[in-house]
């Protein structure tokens, strides 16, 4: 039996024109498909007079060095003896071959076919006579229900399985044969061959020629029929014909292939950092150009460059993405790379400077949910300390002010000499900057650090990591109910008790944890569906606000697919 096994061409260039058939050349194993036509339909499934005068014209035209055609269901016989188009390559003088899965091949591949068939067929005759018993009785009902579930599995399988030769497995058959007489017919440097193909093979075929390094055309006929004639009954059938002209013009089939996606990441940091561009090629964006040390100058000539150089439509595909772990620079960027842009040439934005915002975003959507869940009132009514005044914690103090809550954002550092001063600036800037209303408190004491947790519903320790803010022991001493968030995952955590995958998990009498493991889950989740939506959207600017919206969107679709799992065993008292 001749082996399927697919070689590119050496030495040679091989090109392809597939010309698209007017019909699907008949072909099926084990049994005809259901949508098999009927014999009056069959017999028009033959080369019409305008796609037989389109061959010989390109035949002329391209001076092929060999063609080839689906046998299909034919004999080798039919295909020479009553294929029109054999006549017309051979009055050409042009080598025309059948081209198919393996007469070997197909009787193996039909033996396996054939045994899912039967084995189909024998629950089907079950099924029936199971349906023909005339008393109606629990037990026969399962029966019946049962068997159907086996054969609906077994036809499906049957059917995947037929897919997969019909359509897979035969189009590698027919590009290798075409490679092998491509081998055969010519010594040349370039051989060029001309494949009709019917229409349900064109783009399987051209997309694995290609891959094997031809180069690959495909071309098909549109017919127009014009008759002076307005109406065509029997009575002027002969009329009509007479009448008719039949314009023919070819078409090329171009594929339409869409613009690459590109993603143009400008970090204001001095060295790039690999997160967000491995998200973004995860996300499915074509490739990602990362900038360093961005500044906003920098920023309004890339933008300019990029926009121009894609065009109006090009432009759409082309997303910036600004990061950089500082919040100022990040936003002095983002403000330049808004006023560069202007209709048409008008593109997506992301801004998610260290991750801030999506983190920040990600917390706060997780305590609005435990919250909701629980009956535990409106995030927005609940008094929330803060503790970190890096990117995270900053941008997670101004989104829960602008949701109505009471905000203190607290320096726990020890070493700063000028604490007080220096949370003071920190809430001055948060306050002109964002327009919001917070407090600031540095407590580097353990009394102090014990009154603000009294003080706070919800604590969010956004600290630097392996610095331990809560220790288990201040837990003790609060006595109201209390929701606590940690993002630290590097040992030891920022709340003493919490565990990095803890959601919502009791880690004292009435305070309850949220680790950076569930917050991490639906920070990556989040990300991943910013950067799918600004490449499928094609603008828009996505900041911390767009970033807590769509973390609530998430979190609405949290259940599981595997959640709803299961498995129907067959009742045992039945059985026996």
């Amino acid at each position: 039996m001749k082996t399927l096994e697919i070689m590119p061409l050496e030495d040679k260039r091989l090109n392809v024109l597939i010309v698209e058939k007017e019909y699907n050349e008949p072909f099926w194993l084990v049994e005809p498909p259901s949508t098999t036509p009927s014999q009056k339909i069959r017999s028009i499934y033959k080369p019409s007079i305008a796609f037989c005068e389109f061959i010989e014209r390109l035949i002329k035209k391209v001076k092929p060095d060999f063609a080839t055609e689906e046998l299909g269901l034919r004999s080798s016989n039919e295909f020479y003896n009553d294929n029109v188009l054999a006549k017309i390559f051979q009055r050409n003088e042009v080598p025309f071959f059948p081209v198919d899965i393996d007469e070997h091949a197909k009787i193996y591949l039909e033996a396996n076919l054939d045994e899912k068939r039967r084995l189909r067929d024998e629950v089907l005759e079950a099924l029936e006579k199971s349906s023909r018993q005339e008393a109606e009785s629990e037990e026969s009902s399962v029966k019946r229900d049962y068997l159907v579930a086996y054969a609906q599995s077994l036809q499906l399988e049957f059917e995947e399985d037929l897919h997969e030769v019909c359509f897979p497995v035969r189009e590698r058959w027919i590009v290798m044969e075409i490679l092998d007489k491509a081998r055969e017919i010519s010594e040349n440097g370039e051989v060029t061959c001309i494949h009709i193909c019917s229409p349900e093979h064109v783009e399987g075929t051209k997309n694995l020629l290609e891959s094997l390094g031809a180069v690959v055309e495909t071309v098909k006929i549109s017919k127009r029929i014009v008759s002076t004639l307005l109406k065509s009954n029997s009575k002027e059938l002969a009329d009509l014909l007479q009448s008719m002209r039949i314009q023919v013009k070819p078409v090329i089939k171009k594929t339409l292939k869409s613009t690459p996606s590109l993603l143009l990441f400008l970090d204001t940091d001095v060295r790039t950092s690999p997160f967000d561009i491995c998200m973004a090629y995860d996300a499915g964006f074509s490739a990602v150009l990362p900038y360093e040390n961005v500044t906003p100058e920098d920023a309004k000539k890339i933008v300019q460059d990029a926009m121009f150089s894609r065009g109006p439509k090009g432009v759409k595909s082309t997303c910036f993405f600004i990061g950089g772990k500082n919040l100022e620079k990040a936003d002095e960027v983002l403000e330049t790379v808004k006023n560069t842009m202007f209709p048409p040439f008008v593109a997506p934005i992301i801004i998610d400077p260290g991750g801030a915002y999506t983190t920040a975003a990600a917390m706060i959507a997780k305590v609005e949910d435990a919250l909701s869940t629980r009956n535990l009132g409106e995030l927005g009514d609940k008094t929330c300390a803060i503790f970190g005044t890096g990117p995270v914690g900053r941008i997670a103090a101004v989104l829960l002010a602008r949701l109505g809550c009471d905000i203190t954002i607290v320096s726990t550092n020890p070493k700063r000499s000028d604490g007080k001063e220096y949370i003071e600036n920190v809430v001055n800037s948060l306050v002109k900057r964002y327009g919001v209303t917070m407090r600031g408190d540095y407590t580097p004491r353990w009394e102090e650090k014990v009154q603000v947790l009294k003080r706070a519903d919800v604590i969010l320790c956004a600290a630097a990591p392996r610095v331990r803010i809560i220790e288990r022991g201040m837990l003790k001493e609060l006595k109201l109910m209390k929701v606590m968030v940690d993002i630290n995952a590097v040992p030891p955590s920022g709340i003493e008790g919490i565990k990095p995958e803890d959601d919502m998990r009791e880690i004292a009498p009435g305070i309850f944890g949220i680790g950076p493991l569930a917050v991490g889950k639906l920070k990556h989740k989040l990300e991943m569906e910013i950067l799918n939506e600004a490449r499928r959207n094609g603008e828009g600017v996505y900041d911390y606000n767009s970033a807590l919206q769509l973390a609530r969107k998430q979190l609405q679709k949290k259940i599981a697919l595997t959640d709803l799992a299961f498995t129907l065993t067959y009742p045992s008292r039945m059985r026996e």
